[in-house]
């Protein structure tokens, strides 16, 4: 019933892409996103549930409908390396038709992405940019999550992690928190949050709408919903493909 993890954020206007698993790219298509409207993506690790479609994305920008303008690409301690090897030994195209800029991010790393607004409000923090901080994630050696900032709104996205200060400290106050949920409570598993410390970091953080999300099958058979309200009463959704949320 699910696609791999890939969430587009779209704010006014400028569209951006964090992680991209398998058939990303086709539930973009299904969406009718333009492929060539996203000019940055962020990955939080390079498992391939969160990376794999990268090359298919980077060969759909250079055949077809070839891309001209640079596509920035970041991701964790160890992304440049892996990046060489998926152009030299796997992609190896004849000719790239576009720049690629790849950004190695990791624990206190911020990027300000330019935004031109379309609408005539008044941004009172960061002016026109839109800042995304990152910081440890307790999943893999170089794992990271993403606090992002824009127009006086926050949101959060952990990628896989494990329950950490680091994930409560960048979630503080924020609008939204999505936040990994892989296994029920009973079956914890290093690396992995469960209902139960997902609504302990949404509570902690005082968030104001936790979505849960990177369901396993096992997560299916039990009332997930129910088990995190033991300990966040706030709003608790429940991710699903094409889900949309305005913050």
């Amino acid at each position: 019933d699910r696609n791999m993890s890939g969430y587009l954020l779209e704010a006014d206007g400028k569209k951006i892409l964090f992680d991209s698993g398998a058939g990303t790219i086709r539930q973009l298509l299904k969406l009718k996103i333009n492929l060539l409207n996203i000019d940055n993506i962020f990955y939080t690790h390079l498992h391939n549930d969160h990376v794999n479609d990268l090359g298919a994305i980077i060969w759909s920008n250079n055949y077809g409908i070839k891309r001209k303008k640079p596509l920035n690409i970041h991701g964790p301690k160890g992304f440049k390396k892996y990046f060489k090897i998926l152009m030299e030994k796997i992609l190896k195209p004849t000719k790239l038709n576009y720049k690629i800029k790849v950004k190695e991010i990791w624990n206190g790393s911020i990027i300000k992405i330019p935004i031109n607004r379309t609408n005539n409000k008044i941004i009172s923090k960061n002016k026109n940019n839109m800042i995304i901080k990152s910081i440890k994630s307790e999943h893999t050696d170089a794992s990271v999550s993403y606090g992002i900032e824009y127009n006086n709104r926050s949101i959060v996205y952990s990628g896989d992690t494990d329950y950490s200060d680091e994930i409560i400290k960048i979630s503080k106050n924020a609008d939204l928190l999505i936040l990994e949920c892989s296994h029920p409570d009973n079956m914890k598993a290093k690396g992995h949050l469960t209902p139960f410390l997902c609504g302990k970091i949404a509570a902690k953080a005082n968030v104001k709408k936790l979505v849960l999300t990177h369901f396993y099958p096992e997560a299916d058979k039990v009332d997930i919903k129910k088990q995190c309200s033991r300990t966040f009463n706030g709003k608790i959704v429940l991710a699903r493909d094409f889900m949309s949320i305005e913050v």
